[in-house]
């Protein structure tokens, strides 16, 4: 499986163990170095920086901008699946709201609609702020390393998403992390 992570420098040892790879780091990597391209031809896009609520940026360690949504929209990313640990994907609607249309998610979740606007098979992540740690795999990337285990048996990605949520929920710290990560939902994009 082609594997991508992109992440705040700070994070660097949880992404490794959480997406499989050695991550691309934000700094030294920033949005005026980062290449669209690099996106491209990846099966699973794994990404842990700083988000803020309808922010069309996410940014790396020290606030530096690391990544626009008009670089996802310049990068073809059919095909593959991205699973986003940063906080602050998308606005959740009250959900009243959220069943009338438009995926569940608020129309001013710019960075939402730059990755399936890019072409995204599915995209994985969460609202408000997600937690996780430096060092080691929690909340938010320990349903990513489950979620990128099973997309490597080729599960298709809904069920693998799935399948990851029933694992933490048989295996819970049972702290707001768990809890957190347990809210993640799964928005399916354009491409098989």
């Amino acid at each position: 499986m082609r594997v991508l992570a992109y992440c705040a420098a700070a994070f660097e040892i949880s992404v490794r163990k959480a997406a499989g790879v050695q991550p691309l780091l934000s700094p030294p990597a920033t949005a005026q170095t980062f290449d669209p391209h690099w996106l491209e031809g990846r099966d699973f896009i794994y990404l842990k920086l700083h988000g803020l609520p309808e922010e069309i940026y996410w940014y790396g360690d020290k606030w530096i901008t690391a990544l626009r949504a008009t670089q996802i929209l310049a990068a073809d990313l059919r095909g593959a699946t991205v699973f986003v640990a940063n906080c602050h994907l998308f606005q959740a609607l009250p959900a009243a709201a959220a069943q009338t249309g438009n995926n569940g998610h608020h129309p001013t979740s710019p960075m939402l609609a730059a990755l399936l606007g890019a072409g995204a098979r599915a995209v994985v992540g969460g609202a408000g702020e997600n937690y996780a740690k430096r060092h080691s795999v929690y909340g938010a990337d320990r349903l990513g390393r489950a979620f990128r285990y099973l997309l490597q048996f080729r599960v298709p990605p809904y069920t693998a998403f799935r399948l990851a949520q029933f694992a933490l929920l048989l295996n819970p710290h049972k702290d707001a992390a768990d809890l957190d990560a347990l809210n993640f939902r799964y928005f399916a994009g354009g491409s098989p």
